[in-house]
């Protein structure tokens, strides 16, 4: 009854679309009655027979084995396949201006998700009327956005939700509702529905219900295998189930059949089980060459998808809590025999080793614990705050406590109170009817979590981002440089980071209610294909992916709006601003009760920085100090560490790394783009080859370094600083103030330079120092476990590990810290490449090969050295007598330590080929971006200088660019120029590598200023002081990025074209518009401007009547002025700019988007302050600067990308252990000859398809209709000459019809907006003040006629007259503008000329001809020598006499004309004058067409308009043509839309591109 009485009043207020059922618990499809029970009626559904049931199962599980093994053959052994896996087509998306989402956020400021969330979120606190009241009135108000935008998932979160209601399941409304998703919404059910129905119908004790639904499954093409795979389906459920089928298997014919079936496949499942919990884990962990695979794998891997054993299933909920301490406390006590680690301080060792015992024994069990590390991260935080509060009272037991631990648990207790409070309030304002607007606005997702997990996520946010900022790809290291900059961190960093924290482990805890065995099965065999290489063919990696797309709705994710994430996030930070005290650490501060006095332990506050006012949070310096020495276990997120075991294979966009974590492939930057893209990509199986990429990346297993740990250990705990470990303490002096400061401002500027320079160097070594400890902690945490590392990639495809703080992609630090897992002999070719590796991490790997050998066997005894006493006591003790170690003079000491420790211990042992290594040797390519525009331009000397040709020797690009740079320094020293004076002979090739690398990419000359200043800071004489004055630094420094960038044009001609070619096409796309949507807003402007004139009227009528309009009048006569109307006027203005980003697809077919866009910026007001947060919800004009200069580097970043995947790939394929950081890539040393071969192989294969020519066809293909608009000058010849040849003034226009004025009106709007577009990067910001559409035709017209009147110039007129001439214009050939724009105008000139002159004689001639025809047909009628004689004695006397004279002359005229008519007719007869006059006539028209053909006065000619960038010097020459009055005409400036077309190609050299194959130093 409850659904029908909703569906009632919701028809009745809101006048709903959905039917809902006649009759109480009647489901229209299925025609169950549920009152009925258990007497079940079965109505429109019949039951299938138990052949016909097991049929539908086994025919769905041959279709789909059938659809998967339909290419048989190996698409990752072959390149070509590789580089046509997306397929050929472009994968296009409409207009963003069009999505219905989009014009929901107008309308509503929320996206559709957001609302959806809310639904949810009321939902989980068990409002299912509100949600469904939600669900329905989204439906009908915006039914577009809401097909695009809510799947099967919502549907599923609502009938979950109906059936997991409290008191009693709403079983009725829940089977009312799959009717209505199916046929009202169009939403076609998924194995998700069918488990939630089900389980949910056996669990309410209605099982003939669930037999009758199971049957609707498999009618549906689902599976009882599939349905096992859902999420929704506990252990317990599937129990349930179980025990349903066993108690009704007698209970009919029809029922039976379908138990039995269900009990059938249940058992398979269980038996396909047991055979995955008995295989050993070595079966699948090493590394094997694939073959092609057929139907016979997919079917077996189909078969394979169990779950795992009871004894071996999802640990239970109330098991002990798992966190990295957990397995810090296993290494402690796996490794105490051996070594005891100082550093190691950790609580609770001995409740958590048990737990991890199980992690060597089998692999299901790592999986296990992976997801319990990931899940309960913050469940082991807070009872280990619980237990250090219990402890603090005993001396004994707090002893092994740490004091920032034992801080942080202190706040617990009252942030929790804080919060539990907070909560309170939440669930009174929704008890009240939302009588607190803004906390029922955040209160449901509030709510959702415990008070003790929030706070204790709320420290542990709060001290990680104070210790280790996120360091990624992205920011680069920003935030730890802001850090220093403001003193603290921002505040909407710690908010966003804060909120999204929440919001996870809300997610995290509903995964926990909702997986079962099956589904951690599915990880677990997935994992295991993936490991043993069968996941690398395509028919199983496609058949596995539709798999996965199945159940891709397992679970609604949720998203916060942008208010709700501030407001949460801002609450919190003042709660614990409240919480969070610490002792006064100043010396005798006490209170009055004898205690020490507590301050806060963070404050807030406002920092300046660069012009803008930050808000930030400052953690008091005493707390800070405290993390330079302590572990940081208590503070490491298992969510951000490597992984136990191998990461979920990437089968769609959002299906892998992490076990419980569901996240995109790709970080974009909040581009919502490039999130559409991927999913249309995923969902059309075009990302098969780089999410094949990822895996093969992922695979990888590492391990720690135990020898080179052992040696970072003892420097850490020296305290000194050396390799990039920090010191203890900063003991640099401060600079000392001089005397002269007040009076001498150099003095001044000299000393503030030196002191904020001494400043940050002091905070950036306290954040390099805490750095440093968390990477140690971690590296500590792993010993003696192997570890993976998840990937990802950047929009551009680049693949980087998802681990943020400890990776191969790390300094050197964490480089020499890790080795491969799996070992493999050296072999004598292993050997070799080992020397070569070491020699290339000393520096020394731009000599041959056998000189890098030599030079590893001349420091033969200097290697050993280093292996046997990495660190000496007496060195690290400072005695002035101790030897530095070699090893700490390499480029990258941690990695020669590395090095340094195998080759010792390959050479010492019997066998030194088949000494087992597990190093990574590297294989670096030359300034990679140059290699890959050598080989795009075919460039035959790039290619020299890159080492892409063969050579005897490696060629150094670096050092090429210093040897121009210093001769062009040193002809300006001569000079006398005071700066090439200075710097003369004062480089050295570091200097200019990182500009030289960076150029390729895109760096700017300020960028390239700010990088050559940081290396010549570090330039110091014999005494270690700065060789360049510290205030001089920015200028030299700014010479040298100008010299380099010279340098480098000279020897990079070809890539400088093709860098060029780049950033003209993304100029030209970023100011382009679709043609559809530069129609809607012209529409749309003149629309309002008729609305507006309507408005006007109405008002008119209305006062005239004495009366007022009412609101619904106005809002249909101005519907722009209704609700969502100022977020509709910001969208629409948004038209007037420039939207349009670069877009292109990689060889390997990813679809990249640029995301560079101005931030829209909304201000949120919060308890903590108001912020002013980046929108990324709404649309915003793209950077036109960002999208020119980023592209040439984001396509070759795309480019190296396509080559590593290829490459890592086909490494893997080929049984090789592969890692990459970009382009440098890693393998064992024994298998450096056979990644050697496959990297050639695939740059060649890369390059040997039309890359330049590809990108400007897709350019051509996707811009296609697309216009730009241009600044073009129309040159307009002067339409009148008198008879000497001087323009005169032209005759007063005509009135111009209600069409052209139209026509006009529409011409001026797209001007408008063309104007507007060009105008767009000077604009400050995307929110600035934007003038009335109505008024911008009047200010285009207006710009025009400014325009014209700047080139008006005084003209002399004699000039003019003798450059004149006379034109045939029956057989002139118009001049080509583009080949001769001169020539051209002038030409115009004198067309205009010719025409002026021609119409002044056609009509001298024609009225001659017509008078002397008058004369003859007057003649032939009698009245000649009258006739021409009256009209002028008339015209004469007509001054003189009256009017009625007149009227009497011309009747008297008249009537003898008609005698005298008479008379002729008499003689000739009537049809005799008429025949002749008829031929006079005739004989006239001939004439006077004769007349017209020799003085034609139009000519049809196309109008002369050039865009200056077209033809910058002619244009220039007709400019000041026009400006000295030498030509007639006049330049009026036209801004129009034009097609977008792309320029021509740059030629290409004569290159080889398969030399590459001999080359042998192309990696070296």
């Amino acid at each position: 009854m409850a659904m029908c009485q909703l569906a009632a009043r919701l028809a009745a207020s809101r006048a709903l679309a959905p039917r809902w059922p006649a009759r109480t618990g009647h489901c229209l499809r299925t025609g169950l009655c549920l009152r009925t029970e258990p007497s079940l009626r079965i109505g429109a559904v019949q039951v299938l027979a138990a052949g016909g049931a097991r049929a539908l199962t086994q025919r769905a599980a041959q279709q789909s084995l059938h659809a998967a093994a339909v290419q048989t053959q190996s698409m990752y052994g072959d390149e070509s396949m590789l580089l046509r896996a997306a397929g050929s087509s472009l994968l296009m998306m409409g207009d963003p201006h069009e999505s219905a989402d989009r014009l929901h956020y107008a309308q509503t400021g929320r996206t559709v998700t957001e609302q959806l969330s809310t639904m949810h979120a009321c939902l989980a606190n068990g409002n299912t009327e509100q949600a469904q009241r939600i669900l329905v009135g989204m439906y009908r108000l915006y039914p577009e956005a809401m097909r695009e935008v809510a799947d099967v998932s919502v549907h599923n979160e609502i009938i979950s939700g109906l059936l997991a209601a409290k008191p009693v399941p709403l079983a009725n409304q829940a089977l009312q509702w799959y009717d209505l998703m199916s046929h009202q919404y169009n939403v076609k059910p998924n194995a998700n529905t069918f488990a939630i129905l089900i389980s949910g119908f056996v669990n309410s004790g209605l099982s003939n219900v669930a037999l009758v639904l199971m049957q609707e499954m498999l009618r549906n093409g689902h599976t009882i295998h599939g349905m096992l795979l859902s999420s929704y389906l506990s252990d317990a459920d599937i129990s349930q189930i179980k025990a349903m089928a066993q108690k009704i298997i007698g209970g009919g014919a029809e029922v039976s059949a379908v138990a039995t079936m269900l009990l059938d496949e249940m058992e398979k499942a269980e038996e396909s089980l047991k055979k995955i919990s008995a295989e050993p884990e070595d079966s699948t962990s090493t590394s094997t060459s694939t073959s092609s695979a057929g139907s016979s794998d997919v079917a077996a891997a189909a078969t394979a998808d169990a779950t795992v054993a009871d004894s071996v299933g999802i640990p239970a909920e109330d098991s002990t809590p798992v966190s990295i301490e957990t397995i810090t406390a296993a290494t402690q006590d796996k490794l105490s025999k051996q070594q005891h680690l100082d550093s190691v301080n950790v609580s609770g060792i001995r409740q958590l080793r048990k737990t991890l015992e199980t992690l060597d024994k089998n692999d299901l069990e790592g999986y296990g614990l992976q997801m319990r590390l990931e899940r309960d991260t913050y469940d082991a935080a807070l009872a280990r705050f619980r237990e250090i509060n219990a402890k603090r009272r005993d001396p004994l037991l707090s002893a092994d406590v740490g004091r920032l631990r034992r801080i942080s648990a202190e706040w617990l207790p009252p942030l929790e109170a804080l919060i539990e409070e907070e909560q309170r309030r939440c669930r009174k304002a929704r008890e009240d009817g939302n009588s607190d607007r803004v906390r029922a606005q955040y209160g449901d997702f509030f709510v959702q979590l415990d008070a003790a997990k929030i706070a204790t996520i709320t420290i542990l946010e709060a001290l990680r981002l104070h210790i280790a900022p996120p360091r990624n790809n992205n920011n680069n290291g920003r935030e730890t440089l802001q850090m220093q900059t403001l003193g603290g961190i921002k505040t909407i960093n710690l908010v966003s980071a804060l909120s999204s924290a929440i919001h996870n482990e809300i997610r995290f805890e509903q995964m926990k209610k909702r997986s079962n065995r099956h589904v951690f099965g599915r990880n677990i065999s997935l994992a295991r294909l993936a490991t043993s290489g069968k996941l690398f063919n395509m028919a199983l990696r496609r058949a596995k992916a539709r798999e996965m797309n199945e159940h891709k709705g397992s679970l609604f994710l949720d998203t916060w709006s942008l208010t709700t994430k501030m407001r949460i996030g801002s609450l919190l930070i003042s709660m614990l601003i409240e919480a969070a005290r610490i002792p006064d650490p100043r010396p005798g501060s006490k209170s009055e009760s004898g205690g020490p006095v507590m301050i806060p332990a963070f404050t807030h506050g406002y920092a300046v920085a660069k012009g803008r006012r930050y808000g930030i949070i400052k953690m008091h310096h005493s707390l800070s100090e405290l993390y330079q020495d302590e572990p940081l276990a208590a503070v490491v997120d298992a969510r951000h560490l490597p992984m136990l075991v191998p990461p979920r294979p990437w089968l769609t966009y959002s299906s892998g790394g992490y076990l419980t974590r569901d996240e995109p492939c790709m970080r974009m930057k909040d581009s919502t783009e490039q999130l559409r893209y991927l999913r249309r990509a995923s969902s059309e199986d075009r990302l098969g080859t780089i999410l094949a990429g990822l895996d093969a990346l992922g695979m990888t297993k590492w391990a720690i370094n135990r020898s080179v740990f052992d040696a970072v250990r003892k420097v850490w705990n020296s305290g000194r600083a050396l390799a990039e470990i920090p010191p203890r303490t900063y003991d640099v002096p401060e600079p000392v103030r001089p005397d002269n400061y007040e009076t001498d401002k150099r003095a001044m500027y000299k000393y503030t330079v030196e002191m904020r320079e001494w400043r940050n160097n002091r905070a950036n070594q306290h954040s390099q120092r805490c750095d440093c400890n968390y990477k140690i902690e971690i590296a500590r945490a792993f010993l003696g476990h192997h570890m993976y590392f998840p990937h990802n990639m950047d929009f551009r495809g680049r693949a980087y590990p998802i681990p943020p703080h400890f990776n191969h992609l790390g300094n050197d630090l964490c480089r020499g810290l890790l080795v491969f897992h799996e070992g493999r002999p050296l072999t004598e070719r292993g050997i070799y490449w080992l020397k070569i590796h070491l020699a290339n991490l000393c520096g020394k790997d731009k000599l041959s090969h056998a000189e890098r050998l030599q030079f590893v066997d001349d420091n033969a005894a200097n290697i050993s050295a280093s292996a046997d006493n990495p660190v000496p006591d007496a060195f690290l003790a400072g005695e002035p007598d101790a030897a530095r170690p070699w090893w700490l003079d390499a480029e990258s000491p941690w990695q020669a330590l590395a090095a340094c420790i195998e080759y010792t211990a390959a050479m010492r042992s019997p066998d030194p080929a088949a000494y087992v290594s597990h190093l990574h040797i590297h294989q670096d390519g030359t300034c990679n971006g140059l290699q890959h525009y050598a080989a795009m331009g075919r460039d035959r000397i790039g290619a020299t200088e890159v080492n892409l040709a063969p050579s005897d020797r490696p060629q150094d690009v670096y050092s090429g660019i210093l040897r121009v740079v210093e001769r062009l320094i040193e002809e300006d020293a001569r000079a006398g120029v005071p700066d090439a004076v200075t710097l003369r002979g004062r480089l050295n090739r570091k200097i200019v590598k990182q500009t030289v690398m960076t150029n390729v990419y895109g760096v700017t000359l300020i960028g390239a200023r700010e990088q050559i200043a940081a290396r010549l800071r570090e330039v110091t004489d014999e005494h270690g002081q700065h060789v360049f004055d510290i205030t001089a630094v920015p200028r030299l420094a700014l010479y040298v990025a100008r010299k380099i960038f010279s340098s480098l044009g000279e020897m990079f001609t070809q890539a400088q074209e093709i860098q060029n070619w780049l950033n003209d096409s993304a100029r030209r796309i970023s100011r382009s518009m679709s043609v559809q949507a530069l129609e809607s807003w012209r529409d749309m402007v003149l629309e309002s401007k008729k609305s507006k004139e309507r408005l006007r009227q109405a008002v008119r009528e209305s006062r005239s009547d004495g009366r007022e309009l009412d609101s619904e009048t106005v809002a249909e006569l101005r519907p722009d002025l209704g609700p969502g109307a100022t977020r509709r006027k910001r969208l629409d203005a948004l038209a007037t700019k420039p939207m349009t980003t670069v877009v292109w697809t990689t060889p390997l077919g990813l679809t990249v988007v640029q995301p560079y866009r101005r931030q829209a910026l909304r201000n949120v007001t919060t308890t903590l302050q108001s912020i002013r947060v980046a929108d990324n919800q709404m649309l915003s004009p793209v950077n036109p600067q960002k999208q020119m200069t980023a592209f040439p580097p984001n396509f070759v970043h795309s480019l190296d990308a396509s080559h590593m995947t290829l490459s890592a790939i086909k490494c893997r394929t080929a049984g090789l252990v592969f890692a990459s950081v970009h382009d440098s890539y890693w393998t064992h040393a024994c298998d450096i000859d056979k990644m050697n071969d496959i990297l050639r192989d695939q740059f060649v294969a890369l390059h040997e398809q039309p890359i330049m020519e590809n990108l400007k066809a897709e350019f051509e293909q996707r811009f296609g209709d697309y216009k730009m608009p241009t600044v073009c000058w129309e040159y307009v010849a002067r339409a009148g000459f008198d008879h000497g040849g001087v323009p005169k003034s032209p005759a007063p226009s005509r009135p111009k019809s209600k069409k052209t004025v139209r026509e006009e009106e529409a011409r001026l709007v797209e001007a408008e907006l063309a104007r507007r577009h060009l105008e767009a990067h000077d604009a400050d910001d995307a929110d600035g003040e934007h003038a009335d559409a109505d008024t911008k035709p009047a200010k285009a017209a207006a710009a025009d006629k400014e325009a014209d009147a700047s080139d008006e110039q005084p003209r002399d007129p004699k000039l003019l007259a003798e450059s004149m001439v006379l034109l045939d214009l029956r057989t002139i050939e118009l001049i080509d503008p583009k080949k001769d724009l001169v020539g051209a105008v002038r030409q115009a000139d004198q067309i205009a000329y010719t025409l002026s002159t021609n119409k002044a004689k056609l009509h001298e001639e024609l009225k001659a001809v017509r008078a002397k025809y008058r004369e003859k047909i007057a003649q032939i009628k009698g009245t000649g020598a009258k006739r021409s004689k009256k009209p002028k004695a008339k015209s004469a006397k007509k001054a003189k006499r009256g009017r009625k004279a007149e009227a009497a002359e011309t009747a008297a005229a008249t009537e003898e004309a008609a005698e005298a008519e008479a008379e002729m007719e008499a003689d000739l007869g009537p049809d005799g004058v008429k025949d002749r006059i008829w031929v006079l006539q005739e004989e006239m028209k001939a004439e006077l067409a004769a007349v017209q053909e020799k003085h034609p006065t139009t000519f049809e000619c196309t109008p002369i308009i050039v865009a200056a960038e077209d033809q910058p010097a002619q244009f220039e020459q007709v400019r000041a043509l026009v400006r000295d009055g030498r030509v007639a005409g006049r330049l009026v400036e036209r801004i129009e839309w034009r097609d977008l077309v792309f320029a021509d190609l740059p030629a290409q050299g004569d290159f080889d591109i398969k030399e590459v194959l001999q080359s042998r130093y192309f990696f070296s």
